[in-house]
């Protein structure tokens, strides 16, 4: 591998591959870094993705057996698990094996021209002042080395191995606070009938539930919850659904790990001198459940063209890769940055309030769920909605407030500084920290 290159990107994840093949493809030199095998990279699941998301960012559809089903109808229960209520199937989303379609993007990536380093460890940035000048690496035979690069990407995942090492003064943070963190645990069994019913507990031990059956001979169990002291290990939850699940066989067919995930809006800043973040190590997920294919891949496709302009004018400067925050935020960050508001809220409120919410239909589902929270957008439909909670003035003066803070909040990501202003950026920032501190204090400590 060359040492001195004009791209060095921290794992060959959803982002970092994209990055790889969009930025090869421009002509530039890429190098990734991956701590994984080859024959390793990628989740050992199946997981839940937008179709358009691959013609926006330019590649393929998958097919077949990396195209796997569409999502199913679910049977949904609140955390007080009284009364189901049911999700309708989207058609707009379907399930994609992780593996094949991580292994498709190193492919790409390599037919690009990009050089994979597999078995090898990123150490943290090198720095010439504030300029991030390339990385440490570590190869599988233990040798150090130097690898320098005009532009240094992290995007290896929620740990922000680079990040992690790097001045805070950029507007990111070092580490993920733990209440901004999923702990997960997954284990994807043999199915010893032929149902195909899939279950879904929202909000229980401030987390998610699911018992999934879409994919035929296989039962996907799940547990998500927030990283609260003293919270339930997900995977006890696990355990506890396989014995509640008589078909789930006795076979592991794939996963049976777990990792810590984000589950709050993306950082205030992803980028600084010669330095870029994308995918989970910006946070670029959703705050409900923390799912982030697709928002990682829109943020790749974001980060590769601002970084080849930014190449070609010979200015890696953090004004000068300033706008892929703007962009990204714009696109992704908007909605999410309600739904972070919205899921905030939530967990601090009493249990039965959230299950009222939804078996009332006050808010459904589906709307929940999407992207954008709250009944379409329509006021007059939402608050004929909050006549079904009449007896709980309270909990409805605190919901209006929570979805207001959250409509501000949107706006506010929209109005993101164009250009690099030290004064104008901890203004905006400012902002947003203000709007998070109206939302209404929590009720219960969160547990």
């Amino acid at each position: 591998m060359n040492n001195n290159v004009d791209v060095a990107i921290a794992g060959a994840g959803i982002a970092g591959c994209l990055l790889a093949r969009n930025l090869a493809r421009d002509g530039h030199r890429v190098a990734v870094i991956e701590k994984s095998k080859r024959e390793d990279a990628g989740h050992d699941w199946w997981d839940t993705i937008k179709i358009a998301t691959f013609a926006r960012v330019g590649m393929p559809e998958p097919e077949p057996p990396e195209l796997m089903s569409t999502r199913h109808e679910a049977t949904v229960y609140l955390p007080l698990e009284t009364k189901p209520l049911t999700a309708p199937p989207r058609p707009e989303s379907i399930h994609v094996d992780r593996k094949l379609l991580e292994q498709r993007q190193i492919r790409y990536a390599e037919e690009a021209g990009a050089e994979l380093l597999f078995g090898a460890k990123a150490t943290g940035p090198l720095l010439d002042g504030d300029q991030v000048v390339g990385m440490g690496v570590e190869t599988a035979e233990g040798e150090k080395i130097e690898l320098r690069a005009k532009i240094t990407i992290d995007a290896a995942g929620m740990s922000g191995v680079l990040r992690s090492k790097m001045p805070e003064k950029f507007g990111f943070p070092q580490q993920v606070e733990r209440k901004d963190m999923f702990v997960t645990y997954r284990e994807i069994r043999n199915n010893t009938t032929a149902s195909r019913d899939d279950l879904l507990i929202f909000g229980k031990n401030n987390g998610v539930v699911w018992v999934n059956r879409a994919e035929a001979g296989m039962v996907d169990f799940f547990a998500g919850a927030i990283n609260f002291p003293g919270r339930t290990e997900p995977r006890d939850i696990v355990n506890e659904m396989i014995r509640k699940t008589p078909e789930a066989g006795d076979r592991i067919m794939r996963g049976g790990y777990g990792a810590p995930i984000p589950v709050r809006h993306c950082f205030d800043s992803f980028v600084a001198p010669g330095f870029m973040l994308c995918g989970d190590s910006a946070c670029h997920c959703s705050p409900i459940d923390g799912s982030g294919m697709a928002s990682s891949m829109i943020a790749a496709d974001h980060a590769s063209k601002i970084a080849h302009a930014a190449l070609e004018n010979g200015d890696t400067s953090l004004a000068a890769l300033w706008p892929y925050i703007g962009a990204y935020k714009r696109e992704q960050g908007v909605p999410f940055v309600g739904l972070d508001a919205v899921q905030k809220f939530m967990v601090s409120e009493p249990k039965i309030n959230l299950e009222l919410l939804f078996t009332r239909g006050v808010l459904k589902i589906e709307e929940f769920w999407g992207s954008g929270g709250g009944a379409g957008g329509n006021k007059l439909k939402m608050l004929l909605r909050l006549i079904k909670l009449v007896d709980r003035p309270l909990f409805v003066r605190r919901l209006i407030a929570s979805v207001g803070i959250g409509a501000k909040l949107k706006v506010h990501y929209m109005n993101f500084p164009d250009k690099y202003d030290p004064a104008e950026f901890a203004a905006w920032v400012k902002g947003k920290e203000s709007l998070f501190a109206e939302l209404p204090p929590a009720m219960l400590p969160p547990r």
